[in-house]
């Protein structure tokens, strides 16, 4: 089993209280979605061998917008999102994560926490780490997963 935190949009404010450095020390993979560059030059020096991260459209770097990651059996597509329009709905979103044969599409962008299903994809928006406090925390066995949105307090 593997243990997932996803972040996204901490718009260089990522916490660094104990407790939220404990839950990044204990988690077997990070998953950044993009706009906190600073925050993934952190994140890449402090767990180089378990972030997988994504530039958002406030990073103002060049680099990987979508990465396609796959655990225990599920094919996770990480993205900021502001590529498919997620402001104005998912079905761009949900189009690319399909034609990518993934299981759970990953983004940001909004700052606002969601999971839904649609169909057998599962689209997953963590919130805003930086301003709300918002993650998501899942488990991935043997080709499923389970996800939960979390709130820092």
């Amino acid at each position: 089993m593997s243990n997932v935190v996803v972040l996204s949009d901490s718009h260089n404010r990522l916490p660094q209280s104990e407790k939220f450095l404990t839950i990044l020390d204990e988690a077997d993979y990070i998953f950044f979605l993009g706009d906190g560059g600073r925050d993934i030059d952190f994140l890449k020096g402090a767990y180089p061998s378990k972030l997988h991260y994504v530039f958002g459209n406030c990073d103002f770097r060049s680099g990987r917008r979508e990465e396609l990651v796959e655990l225990d059996g599920v094919k996770f597509f990480l993205t900021h999102g502001h590529d498919y329009g997620v402001k104005s709905g998912y079905l761009n979103l949900t189009y690319a994560a399909r034609e990518k044969d993934a299981d759970c599409a990953l983004f940001g962008h909004t700052h606002f926490p969601v999971i839904e299903k649609d169909g057998a994809l599962t689209l997953i928006n963590p919130g805003s780490i930086g301003y709300q406090g918002n993650y998501c925390y899942m488990s991935v066995y043997n080709g499923k997963f389970a996800a939960k949105l979390v709130t820092l307090v």
